[in-house]
């Protein structure tokens, strides 16, 4: 999606990463705001994704996954480098969680790594994975940004860090240079083309992104792929065994870190949301019931079926590939799955934990698909 125009705080005009960012884009008009609170309104929320805001970050940097009561939680920390994102996917919760406008990036770039630092150390001999696409695409604004090129710099020192780069996009220009960090992970958000045509306007589509990872591949980094939001639709079933072939035609599973899996859900404040800026998002007539933490989802055995069958096509190439769901409850893992995380099993921090370990040389874990059969 284009960039209109850029806004800066007072006080971060001379910040290195503002420089940087006027620098790539020399075109766009600039407007300095003083203070936050006189920012002007966007007419509306597709002006607020073309619109930057350059500002300094004030708040918790390092903040757990929003993770809910009832449900399992991988227990990965979020990296907050900024908010918005100019993809603009239908289905995005960031429509009706923000209050604030406009795609955000911090600039205070010392100060956040900083910050980092002094939580790293806080937490020595832990294992630490971090992930900056919670609030944001990772990479979507990376090209004027480098910002990856100063993570990894950072990261360098930090033997027990990991941080997981999520995209829908092919901006991966600036994690190719160089030996490849074992600190970055890169992953992709996956969806048949059906539904990156239809509802991830401005993403890179499927075959973009597995080509990126391709790439990210061969020059030695471990991917990961989140099959997240995964959508009910006619044809569903075809069109994801489609893509998950087309997945492992393309990746060796020997670099796959990870897949997670999750079901569309929402917060009900995001329906009229969609509706109104997505009139053709038939998806969201579909049948839902509230949840435990209060979103909307698509009943209980209609998600099971969707994983089950997802997970079989993918142990289908990759039986060794960590699986997991994402923001599930106990009932949904231990019929998937036949176990439950925590439970007679080490809990999901403690699996993917200890995936990381093996990335990193460590001794070899007991798999998903291990624990599936012993639970049987």
């Amino acid at each position: 999606m284009p960039i209109n125009k850029i806004l800066i705080e007072k006080g971060t005009e001379d910040a290195p990463l503002t420089r940087r960012i006027l620098e790539a884009l020399p075109h766009l008009p600039v407007a300095g705001v003083e203070p936050e609170s006189a920012l002007p309104p966007p007419e509306s929320l597709a002006e607020s994704k073309s619109t930057l805001f350059l500002t300094r970050f004030k708040g918790e940097l390092i903040k757990p996954c929003p993770g809910t009561k009832d449900y399992i939680c991988c227990g990965y920390r979020i990296l907050h480098i900024g908010s918005n994102c100019p993809v603009d996917c239908s289905y995005c919760i960031l429509q009706a969680y923000f209050n604030q406008p406009f795609i955000r990036l911090f600039v205070n770039t010392e100060e956040i790594f900083f910050k980092l630092k002094t939580f790293v150390d806080s937490h020595p001999g832990e294992i630490i994975r971090l992930g900056t696409g919670e609030f944001t695409d990772s990479l979507a604004l990376d090209h004027w940004t480098g910002f990856s090129t100063l993570l990894i710099q950072e990261l360098a020192s930090y033997p027990n860090v990991l941080v997981e780069l999520k995209t829908k996009t092919t901006v991966i220009q600036n994690l190719l240079p160089g030996a490849p960090s074992k600190n970055i992970l890169i992953a992709w958000s996956l969806n048949p083309q059906e539904i990156v045509r239809k509802e991830e306007r401005g993403a890179a589509s499927l075959s973009e992104r597995l080509e990126a990872a391709v790439i990210c591949q061969e020059k030695g980094y471990r991917l990961g792929f989140h099959f997240d939001p995964l959508f009910f639709f006619q044809g569903w079933e075809e069109a994801y065994q489609q893509t998950v072939r087309l997945l492992f035609s393309k990746i060796s599973a020997e670099k796959i870190a990870w897949i997670s899996l999750g079901c569309f859900r929402f917060m009900p404040a995001l329906k009229s949301i969609i509706q109104h800026r997505h009139p053709k998002a038939e998806y969201i007539y579909q049948e839902f019931i509230p949840a435990l933490d209060n979103k909307m989802r698509y009943p209980q055995i209609k998600r099971v079926e969707i994983y089950q069958k997802l997970l079989g096509w993918l142990r289908e190439s990759g039986k060794e590939i960590p699986v997991y769901l994402c923001m599930e409850n106990p009932s949904v893992w231990k019929k998937v799955f036949g176990f439950i995380p925590g439970v007679e099993v080490p809990t999901l921090k403690e699996m993917l934990d200890q995936r990381v370990k093996e990335l990193w040389g460590g001794k070899a874990s007991l798999k998903n698909s291990e624990l599936e059969v012993r639970s049987k």
